[in-house]
């Protein structure tokens, strides 16, 4: 207890005596100015020979100086070591924080621009989306009126090939009345053939087709100087009142032959009428 006392007591002395340095150290120079006090003393742990009965005497501790100052130039050494490496350590951190820092903003930057490009990219694609919603709901509502219209062409159809059916049945029934009709006009014919041949036979006559709906009729045996000379008429058939258009030679009275043929629809008198008419000519 009393050697730490006198340790505690000695290091006060020490400071006092030479000063100190920055933050509490005894610097170098310091030291060495006061080398030359010091000298080669030596301090003794041992009691004073001339004890002093009234005052306790202490043991006064004993130090190296060249050892003390040794180890104070290792330690400021070491301290300034430490410092620098504390302060290359602080450069390098320093560094590296700008460096992250710059690094940081850079990739912030490259973070903002990427953003904007995604805004835009998505307000482009939200306006893609709102036209292609839009088209779809005009495409859908293009589809429900096409379906409503293939609907009504689909009745139309069916209304149609009911009347197509009708139609169908119409004609071929028309169709058989006229194979009806054509088979019995040519029974018909058949029967009047010889009628016919009767007729041209005892009229020396002969009926031609000229076109439609004129009928020609050519008659021979009327000059008596040439018995094969042939004088026709043409008649149009194709209105209610019949007319000739065509007589060869011309017959004065043809108009008066043709109201008989219009009133009485005689054509077996008209034919004979119009013969005795040629006859007639042929004697002037």
């Amino acid at each position: 207890m009393a050697y730490a006392e006198s340790q505690a007591h000695a290091r006060s002395s020490l400071r006092s005596s030479t000063g100190t340095g920055t933050g509490g150290r005894p610097s170098l120079m310091d030291l060495s100015n006061h080398r030359s006090s010091f000298g080669s003393q030596r301090l003794s742990l041992l009691p004073s020979k001339t004890p002093n009965l009234s005052t306790p005497t202490l043991p006064t501790p004993q130090f190296d100086s060249d050892e003390l100052l040794a180890r104070a130039a290792t330690f400021e050494t070491e301290v300034s070591n430490a410092i620098q490496k504390i302060k290359a350590k602080i450069v390098e951190n320093t560094e590296q924080w700008v460096r992250e820092t710059a690094e940081a903003r850079e990739y912030d930057r490259e973070v903002r621009e990427e953003m904007k490009i995604a805004v835009a990219q998505e307000t482009a694609l939200n306006r893609t989306l709102q036209k292609e919603k839009e088209e779809a709901q005009i495409m859908t509502k293009t589809i429900h009126q096409l379906s409503a219209t293939n609907e009504d062409m689909k009745q139309t159809r069916s209304l149609h090939e009911a009347q197509l059916d009708l139609l169908r049945k119409e004609v071929k029934a028309k169709r058989e009345a006229k194979i009806a009709l054509k088979k019995a006009l040519d029974e018909q014919v058949l029967k009047n053939k010889p009628e016919l041949a009767s007729y041209e036979s005892f009229l020396s006559m002969r009926i031609v087709g000229v076109k439609v709906d004129h009928i020609g009729f050519v008659f021979t045996r009327i000059n008596e100087q040439d018995w094969e000379r042939e004088y026709a008429i043409t008649l149009d058939v194709s209105q209610h009142e019949f007319s000739a258009s065509d007589c060869s030679p011309e017959l004065p009275e043809l108009a008066v032959l043709l109201r008989y043929l219009n009133e009485t629809r005689d054509f077996y008198g008209f034919m004979k009428r119009v013969r005795q008419a040629f006859k007639d000519l042929s004697k002037k």
